[in-house]
């Protein structure tokens, strides 16, 4: 008995140890993941360009020019703001983003995670490029995985591709990065709108903060009490779809539709100008004296926002019911309540 029990005695010491063997050797099928990017997070606050780049050439690049970041066209172009919160988002991502799952080595299966060189013409893949100062860091990004987080990878000095642990979300287009709305200003801002063409109105800022109509019609009342405030609104939350440089022949192909001139509370003053071309809308901006960024281009604007500027006095002042349409109704309500004789 007493060497039975010596023998699992034996058996339970050597069972013990070989687990605590095990739990503290490191196995070779054991995967540990790793930055996608080493070293980003140490020049992560000294980012200074970033393009991407697919089959269709630049999809996006922007350089940092003191504290601003400025997104850059065709040399003949001028620069353009940016979203700085999109690009932060975008930088913390490629800086945090780890490689999850090695995925094929081999590069006739790397379309199938659209992977393939934007040098061939059908590549889904986008290249993204970082710099800061002297370091940069490059990588391909394919397809968004089917199920969860993350995308899937190919760096420049790596054959094998790999699965990250987050989703990397790129611009849809050249314009999607772009600072909007398209004016500097917000709606407190503004201290008249006036339409300076046939169709001549003004509002003006009163005492109490709200606008009113000036030269309001007699026996005229507004539609609703904040339209005037409407249109404040709508001037400084326009977005836009595309931009197109200020070129003198295209303003020339241009069908004005109306024209407005805007004070600001800084005593600033410039005039806006909406147009229309093969059912497309477009706003331009202008002042004397001032050369802002958003007067440098043409804003392709939905047909929505178009037609919220180009209000007509009418369109601000409440439908007068008919005296003749009054006066029937009323004619039709007591021959109803008659009784029949």
């Amino acid at each position: 008995m007493n060497k039975q029990v010596s023998v699992l005695a034996a058996i339970a010491i050597l069972a013990l140890g070989l687990g605590v063997w095990l739990s503290q050797s490191p196995s070779k099928n054991t995967f540990e993941a790793g930055l996608l990017f080493d070293g980003l997070q140490e020049f992560a606050n000294q980012v200074d360009s970033v393009e991407i780049t697919n089959a269709q050439g630049v999809l996006f690049s922007a350089q940092k020019l003191g504290k601003r970041w400025l997104a850059t066209f065709d040399p003949e172009q001028p620069v353009y703001p940016i979203s700085q919160d999109k690009l932060a988002d975008f930088v913390e991502t490629m800086m945090r983003a780890k490689l999850v799952e090695a995925k094929t080595s081999k590069p006739q299966n790397y379309i199938r995670l659209g992977l393939q060189s934007i040098d061939i013409d059908d590549s889904m893949a986008s290249l993204v490029t970082l710099k800061a100062n002297e370091n940069s860091w490059q990588v391909l990004v394919g397809n968004k995985v089917t199920v969860g987080e993350g995308h899937y990878i190919l760096k420049p000095d790596d054959s094998r591709s790999w699965r990250t642990d987050k989703t990397i979300h790129l611009p849809i287009d050249k314009y999607s990065w772009l600072k909007q709305p398209i004016l500097p200003y917000q709606a407190q801002d503004i201290s008249s709108i006036s339409r300076v063409d046939s169709l001549d109105w003004q509002i003006a800022r009163s005492a109490s903060g709200d606008f009113q109509l000036i030269n309001m019609p007699k026996d005229k009342e507004l539609a609703y009490g904040s339209i005037l405030n409407s249109i404040v609104s709508n001037l400084t939350s326009l977005d836009f779809e595309q931009l197109l440089p200020a070129d003198e022949g295209f303003a020339q192909s241009l069908k004005v539709l109306t024209q407005l001139e805007v004070s600001t509370a800084g005593e600033e003053m410039f005039q806006v100008v909406v147009s229309e071309l093969d059912d497309k809308h477009f706003v331009s901006f202008s002042s004397i004296g001032q050369s802002e960024y958003w007067q440098k281009w043409y804003y392709q604007v939905s047909n929505f926002s178009a037609q919220q500027l180009i209000k007509t006095l009418d369109d601000f002042l409440a439908e007068e019911t008919s005296s003749v349409s009054a006066i029937s109704t009323s004619s039709q309500t007591i021959e109803e309540g008659d009784s029949p004789n």
